[in-house]
C-alpha cells in the first residue's frame, strides 16, 4: 500500500508539477479580488449634494474636462444617488467614465487597469483562459491534486516512535534530512486546507455530482436547505479565504504558496533519492 501510494504521489506531482505552480501562484493573489474591487473601482454610490445638472450641463462639464474627446453616450440612471456612465471618443479610441451628475467631478474609469488585470488572473485561475474546457482541466487537476494530499498523508506517517519529530521542523539538520522534515511538517500542519483546495477545485469543475449528492439525501425537496449544503460553502469560503478581517486574506496570499514549497522540497527529495530506496523509508 505505502509503494502503490509512494508511486501515485510521485508521479501525479511530477506531471502536474507546473500547473500546481501556476494555481497555486494565481490563486494567491486572486485572494484580494474583492479587496481590489473596493480598493480600485470608483465608488458604486454617491452623495446627493445640492441641484442634479440638466443633461446640458453635465455635458458641458464633461466637455470641458475632456476638450480632445467626443461625448458618445451619457448613461441615464434609475437612482439618483448613482454615478452616471460616460462613453468618450478619440481617434477611434473608446473610453468609459463613472461621472458624479452633481458636481460634475470625474469619478475614474470603471473598470481600471488593475482590475481587468484581476480579472485576467481570476479567468486564468478559474478556467485557464479556455472557458469551459480550461474548467474541466482544472476540475482534472483538482482530481490529481487531491490524490497527491491523500496519498501524501499515507506517506506522512514514520511510526510509532517517530512521529512527534515529524511535526516540526528541525532547523540544525541539512540536506536530505532538513528536505524531508520540512515537506512532511508542512504537509501534515496544511493537509486539510489542502483537501479543501483539492475537493472545492473539483466541485467547481464537476457540481453535479455534488448537487445530485445533496439531492438524493434531501428529505423535503421543497425546502431552502439541503443535507451538506452548508458544509459546502463554509468550504468555499475556506477555498477562498472570505471569512473574518483582511489580515486573514494575507494569510491565505501566503498559504496558497505551500503546494509550491511541497512541490520543490518534494521534487528535491526525489532528485537526491532517484535511484535509491523509497523517499518514505527514512
Amino acid at each position: 500500500m505505502r509503494k502503490f501510494a509512494l508511486q501515485v504521489h510521485l508521479w501525479s506531482a511530477l506531471i502536474c508539477g507546473v500547473y500546481i505552480i501556476l494555481i497555486s501562484l494565481t490563486g494567491s493573489a486572486v485572494v484580494m479580488r474583492r479587496e481590489f474591487g473596493r480598493w480600485f473601482s470608483p465608488p458604486s454610490f454617491i452623495e446627493i449634494s445640492g441641484e442634479r445638472f440638466e443633461d446640458s450641463s453635465l455635458r458641458a462639464s464633461i466637455q470641458a474636462q475632456y476638450p480632445n474627446h467626443e461625448i458618445l453616450t451619457i448613461g441615464d440612471t434609475y437612482d439618483e444617488r448613482l454615478p452616471v456612465a460616460v462613453t468618450l471618443s478619440r481617434n477611434d479610441l473608446e473610453i468609459e467614465r463613472r461621472f458624479n451628475p452633481y458636481t460634475g467631478e470625474d469619478l475614474g474609469d470603471p473598470f481600471p487597469l488593475s482590475l481587468r488585470a484581476m480579472a485576467w488572473l481570476v479567468d486564468l485561475h478559474d478556467n485557464l483562459l479556455s472557458g469551459t474546457s480550461g474548467r474541466r482541466i482544472n476540475g482534472i487537476g483538482g482530481i490529481a491534486f487531491t490524490l497527491i494530499v491523500l496519498t501524501g498523508a499515507i506517506l506522512w506517517w514514520p511510526g510509532q516512535q517517530r512521529w512527534k519529530r515529524s511535526l516540526t521542523v528541525s532547523w540544525r539538520q541539512t540536506g536530505y534530512q532538513f528536505l524531508w522534515r520540512l515537506h512532511s511538517t508542512l504537509g501534515f500542519w496544511c493537509f486539510a486546507l489542502l483537501l479543501v483546495w483539492g475537493i472545492t477545485a473539483i466541485y467547481f469543475a464537476f457540481p453535479n455530482p455534488f448537487e445530485s449528492a445533496m439531492d438524493y439525501f434531501d428529505p423535503d425537496l421543497l425546502d431552502f436547505e439541503r443535507p451538506g449544503e452548508r458544509q459546502l460553502l463554509l468550504l468555499i469560503d475556506a477555498h477562498f479565504g472570505r471569512f473574518g478581517p483582511l489580515p486573514i486574506r494575507f494569510v491565505w496570499m501566503t498559504l496558497g504558496l505551500v503546494p509550491i514549497v511541497l512541490l520543490i522540497s518534494g521534487f528535491l527529495l526525489w532528485w537526491k533519492k532517484r535511484g535509491k530506496q523509497p523517499i518514505g523509508s527514512q
